[in-house]
């Protein structure tokens, strides 16, 4: 008896041969490639209140890591953002953000923004800006911790019993909970979690901010690692292991579902810049090896990558609709070209190396967001940038004045110290005070005006020898952790001057196409 063989099961037949003789390396047998991007678990952040945001755009933020200058100046930014609002006023540019994607001190101003939205410190009652400058003086959001290339050799110390990690210093400082103290009345009551900013799909519970994600780098082969549940799940971590073993653990039994993994944990890995901040270690479930994690910016100094797969991820809005917003925090850095003739350290070396290594990512950016949109299909007409740049290309258009020829004298006789540009600051902050008066501005705890709040309407006054030394002041600002109040003042108008110069452009972001 004859059996007719079907030419669709030869085929398959063929195929299933085929496969089995094909050639597989030897590196990718034995490699784990680490969870993609991905919304699919979650429920969407188009689900929440419409009051607040349009669920027919998607709009996220990329943030870039720099220290202390990228967090405020961002927050800066996010302060300028909200300034762009809709004619209800309830419906602002920064209520508008979906996607938070952000590494190193870009993750600092984010993290502080979205733990007083989580906890509802400001609404439409009293607005971010309100909030920010007035009533904020229990809740600081800078950590107060000098951090250098002595960090580095203080590792095993750091690791195995500082009296304050540095994820219990950006939990208290930063996200407003108190790990070794969680009855403190200064602080919340419940620490940041993943959970608060991804709700899987079986949940009950209903999305009600947007999505944030810390982004840092794989330390063995400069792999990016977005913190998000179903990637921690993915690589199987359940436990901290540093920056200190003393910290709580993700929880009990020491298994996570990727939903528990504290959020302070995603921002000191992403922060770990290498000879600076000690390197983040997890264990892995079931495992003797670890996962060791360094700075975001090693691998994506401005989340773009994660930023715009989480767009594309998202099924509930059309590719037109999708938006982005990248806030470049690269400054010049206050370093002289001159050194010491002695002979170079290592460490010195691997610091410096290390940071030269972020910033050539800048020089190919532009063109790199633009390939990725267009992989994505998503228009390259939906992204703007903001940084110091938009300060710059701004000044280089304005006319010179006595003013700025003066400050260009002095900015060149100028010792490049604190004390130097401490007077410069001063002179500056006079000079606007007397120009616009005290009614423009607000004032601190001790009655002194705060130059960050001077009225968006006063911005297109500033006279070129303003914006020079705004722009110069801010840009100059060193990558370090610890920050100078008049540095921080600076940052933050810069952010909002910033976003003043881009209003325009940044409207355009919000237009719904049909």
């Amino acid at each position: 008896m004859r059996y007719k063989c079907c030419p669709i099961l030869l085929v398959l037949l063929a195929q299933t041969a085929i496969s089995q003789n094909k050639i597989n390396l030897y590196s990718e047998i034995n490699y784990n490639s680490i969870p993609a991007v991905s919304l699919t678990d979650y429920k969407s952040v188009q689900e929440r209140d419409k009051k607040f945001q349009n669920p027919n755009i998607a709009l996220g933020i990329g943030i870039s890591g720099g220290g202390s200058r990228a967090q405020f100046f961002s927050m800066g930014v996010l302060l300028g953002l909200e300034e762009i609002s809709e004619n209800n006023m309830e419906r602002n540019f920064l209520s508008e953000i979906d996607y938070y994607s952000t590494v190193s001190g870009g993750c600092f101003s984010a993290g502080y923004y979205l733990t007083l939205l989580k906890n509802k410190l400001h609404d439409e009652n009293c607005s971010f800006n309100e909030f920010y400058f007035s009533k904020a003086d229990a809740y600081k959001d800078y950590v107060d911790k000098s951090a250098n290339i002595l960090s580095l050799l203080n590792n095993k110390r750091n690791e195995k019993g500082d009296k304050i990690s540095m994820t219990q210093r950006i939990d208290a400082d930063i996200l407003q909970y108190d790990q070794t103290n969680p009855d403190n009345k200064d602080k919340f009551k419940t620490q940041m979690l993943l959970s608060d900013f991804f709700v899987a799909k079986e949940s009950k519970i209903e999305p009600s901010l947007p999505m944030f994600v810390a982004n840092g780098t794989a330390f063995n082969n400069g792999e990016r690692i977005p913190f998000m549940p179903h990637i921690i799940k993915g690589l199987s971590i359940d436990e901290s292991l540093a920056p200190n073993k003393a910290d709580i653990p993700l929880n009990e039994n020491k298994i996570n579902d990727g939903y528990n993994f504290p959020v302070t944990y995603g921002i000191t890995a992403s922060s770990a810049f290498p000879g600076v901040l000690p390197k983040v270690k997890f264990g892995i479930k079931n495992q003797d090896k670890i996962l060791c994690i360094i700075d975001g910016g090693a691998s994506d100094n401005t989340g773009y990558k994660t930023l715009v797969e989480l767009l594309h991820s998202d099924t509930k809005v059309d590719d037109k609709n999708k938006k982005a917003l990248f806030i470049d925090c690269l400054g010049q850095g206050k370093k002289a070209p001159y050194i010491n003739d002695a002979k170079i350290g290592l460490l010195s070396l691997f610091e410096t190396a290390s940071l030269y290594t972020v910033q050539t990512r800048y020089m190919t950016f532009d063109k790199d967001v633009e390939n990725t949109f267009e992989r994505y299909k998503i228009p390259i007409k939906n992204y703007q940038i903001i940084g110091f740049t938009t300060i710059r290309s701004h000044l280089q258009k304005m006319e010179k004045d006595e003013k700025y020829e003066g400050l260009v004298n002095e900015l060149k006789n100028t010792n490049d110290d604190a004390a130097g540009w401490l007077k410069l600051y001063t002179d500056f902050k006079t000079d606007i005070e007397n120009k616009f008066g005290e009614s423009v501005f607000r004032k601190d705890k001790d009655g002194e005006i705060i130059a960050a709040t001077l009225q968006k309407d006063k911005f297109a006054e500033l006279t070129a020898g303003e914006v020079l030394l705004m722009y110069e002041y801010a840009s100059h600002i060193e990558t370090k952790l610890r920050i100078r109040p008049e540095e921080r003042d600076i940052l933050l108008l810069a952010g909002r001057f910033a976003v003043f110069l881009k209003n325009n452009e940044l409207r355009e972001l919000l237009v719904e196409y049909k």
